[in-house]
């Protein structure tokens, strides 16, 4: 698989996921996926800051969520599936993150789909307002 891998960061737009991109991210990873703890989740709410400070974040890793820098999280090694539990926690769609990863508003990046498909998130039941749709419907 090596030589396959070889020289593949050199593709634009290819970020290799590397056991030491892995080692790096592993705090915001564990610190995204105990968003699904309530009280973990509930902390975030009530004092972001705190919570980095708790996590031992570093300053670019609370940087990153501070900004909820979707493509930045995600080349710094952050899972996929942990950006989806920032989003839920945070009210913001999945749709709404694909478009600003791809530098475009809801509306343009649903110009670029077969179906412009339903907003929808991982927010469980307990999962608050989610709002984002009056957002949209309202610019509409």
């Amino acid at each position: 698989m090596a030589v396959q891998l070889t020289d593949v960061e050199k593709l634009e737009g290819t970020y290799p996921f590397s056991i030491e991109t892995a080692v790096r991210a592993y705090r915001i990873n564990d610190y995204l996926h105990r968003m699904v703890e309530p009280a973990h989740r509930e902390a975030f709410q009530r004092d972001e800051e705190a919570s980095f400070e708790a996590a031992a974040l570093s300053e670019q890793e609370r940087d990153l969520i501070r900004r909820r820098d979707w493509r930045g999280l995600l080349h710094y090694g952050v899972i996929f599936f942990m950006l989806e539990k920032l989003g839920a926690v945070t009210g913001i769609s999945n749709l709404h993150i694909y478009a600003a990863m791809r530098g475009q508003s809801l509306e343009e990046f649903q110009k670029t789909r077969n179906a412009p498909g339903a907003l929808y998130s991982v927010a469980g039941k307990g999962g608050g307002k989610l709002d984002w749709d009056k957002t949209e419907k309202s610019k509409s």
